[in-house]
């Protein structure tokens, strides 16, 4: 069984664990944003700290950011009130509350890598009908590479629980293509070490674009 992740991050935002992060960008959101067009619309699922929603206004986008913490918004509002980004508490593991094609991207940093892999497809099929044709997603997840791999129970391929309750799903090269396979089409994928909370972790970082079906992109 894999448990619910959101208590976890409810202490880790009340204690402020990730605080020093805020006003850092993530370096996914400085590869990434340079591939997408000038003003798009973009729903970020998983915004956390809020500090690549921030990134983002700041280049001219329009910015919806989500978190599934409650406490995490009511942080991010505090911080950034002034600035136009909508701040909304969303779980992604339910429908997301959008009409098909609302969005010109979705993004998310390490926020896809906590659930089994059919909820994981089923997340990714919901992307899906929310990006518009020529629409982007960009994500990035800890890869089978972290030094994390092995810790834990393995309740699935790749899937972890530690014992307090810490899911990490990590992601392969291979698996991330098979993923999105008829969906989307890969335009950028590497692995990197990255310093995150003062661990250096493995991440798999991927941009890719909504195929149009029965045409190629």
């Amino acid at each position: 069984m894999i448990p619910d992740q959101k208590p976890i991050w409810d202490r880790k935002h009340s204690q402020k664990d990730h605080e020093e992060l805020r006003h850092k960008p993530s370096p996914l959101v400085r590869i990434a944003e340079p591939m997408f067009k000038r003003q798009s619309k973009i729903l970020e699922l998983g915004c956390g700290v809020g500090r690549d929603a921030v990134f983002l206004h700041r280049h001219g986008h329009d910015v919806v950011a989500t978190d599934s913490s409650e406490i995490a918004i009511e942080q991010d509002i505090d911080h950034f009130g002034e600035l136009n980004i909508k701040f909304i508490v969303l779980d992604i593991q339910d429908p997301l509350p959008y009409k098909p094609e609302s969005f010109d991207v979705v993004y998310a940093n390490l926020s896809l890598h906590y659930y089994s892999h059919q909820k994981t497809r089923e997340i990714i099929e919901e992307i899906y009908r929310l990006l518009k044709p020529d629409g982007f997603l960009a994500f990035a997840c800890k890869s089978v590479d972290d030094f994390h791999h092995g810790n834990g129970e393995e309740v699935e391929e790749n899937i972890f629980v530690s014992a307090k309750g810490h899911v990490r799903h990590l992601f392969s090269k291979e698996y991330t293509v098979e993923l999105l396979e008829g969906l989307f089409e890969v335009k950028y994928l590497d692995t990197v070490e990255e310093l995150y909370s003062g661990e250096k972790s493995n991440i798999l970082r991927c941009i890719a674009k909504k195929i149009i079906k029965n045409q190629t992109v």
